[in-house]
């Protein structure tokens, strides 16, 4: 038992597919299989894609993992690789970029403009705060269920009203593992603290 897929996907419209982005993280798993269920009753194209940003020497093992794991579902799946010099400040936000014009990059290749991500209502939570703690703006708002990127690509969230704890839930009933970003727990990072 897992999120309702009725109420998960009620809002979207993808005619050509999605793409998942797939960490190997239990959100972006649960994502992916929920995905998987609603795109296959709909005769609808469904890839994942992993963004490897070459930051952890585990990185590529651990998209190889997730990329047997989507084959073990007959899912298609793709590995991204963020090439090329890292910056020495300002990581999270450089990461972030590359994460989204490669998984920008991989829709356009599979001819679709939907870009599903697995934010939940935990990871909103902490983007108020975050911001909150800022003091950006009199409008004080947390990520929009679905943003526009680059004039052309939708990126869809479909998860942000779930609670981490029930998607993990529903993992575990499937006896299906995911993989913990040891980055996720550093308080070097402003999300973690």
């Amino acid at each position: 038992m897992g999120p309702d897929l009725r109420h998960t996907f009620s809002e979207l419209d993808a005619p050509h597919g999605a793409i998942v982005a797939l960490s190997g993280g239990s959100d972006s798993l649960s994502l992916l299989l929920l995905a998987r269920q609603f795109f296959h009753d709909r005769k609808l194209p469904l890839q994942a894609v992993t963004v490897d940003h070459q930051l952890r020497r585990e990185s590529a093992a651990e998209a190889e993992m997730v990329g047997s794991l989507c084959a073990r579902y007959g899912i298609t799946h793709r590995t991204m690789v963020w090439e090329g010099a890292k910056p020495a400040s300002g990581i999270s936000e450089a990461a972030r970029e590359a994460r989204y014009q490669l998984l920008a990059q991989a829709a356009e290749e599979a001819g679709t403009n939907i870009i599903l991500v697995g934010h939940t209502l935990d990871d909103q939570a902490e983007t108020v705060a975050m911001r909150l703690r800022r003091g950006e703006g009199t409008g004080l708002s947390g990520m929009a269920p679905a943003t526009l990127y680059r004039e052309r690509f939708w990126i869809v969230r479909p998860l942000l009203n779930e609670r981490r704890n029930r998607l993990r839930a529903y993992l575990e009933g499937l006896g299906v593992s995911w993989i913990d970003d040891p980055s996720n727990e550093s308080d070097a990072y402003e999300r973690v603290r």
